[in-house]
């Protein structure tokens, strides 16, 4: 039986942004590789410059994804964080939360968006 008859295989990455007001919300879901860790390293660096009041991480990734993303949550953080920019990250899943309050970021349990 493969990973993907099993429901175990994480789906492949993805980074979705969205507007409302003045608050930018970067989606990232799936499978953390080095392709989209550069990406979203770009994606936050160019929302941030943009200066939204509220720029809000919703992570939706593996506790593996997460030391990665948490890298680049911190650097982003410390980049902007003169800049009056509200950082505000979220994530459906207890254990990437832990993950990210031993990375000292604060980071809050939200569930999944639902779709439709």
């Amino acid at each position: 039986m493969s990973e993907t008859e099993t429901g175990t295989a994480e789906p492949p990455g993805e980074i979705v942004l969205s507007t409302a007001g003045e608050t930018v919300t970067v989606t990232v879901a799936g499978t953390i590789d080095v392709r989209l860790a550069v990406a979203l390293r770009k994606v936050l660096q160019e929302v941030a410059n943009r200066r939204p009041r509220t720029l809000r991480l919703h992570l939706q990734v593996s506790v593996d994804g997460a030391e990665l993303v948490a890298r680049i949550v911190r650097e982003t953080q410390a980049r902007y964080h003169s800049a009056r920019l509200r950082f505000l990250v979220a994530t459906p899943d207890p254990a990437v939360l832990r993950l990210l309050a031993g990375a000292r970021i604060s980071a809050e349990l939200q569930p999944m968006p639902s779709v439709g």
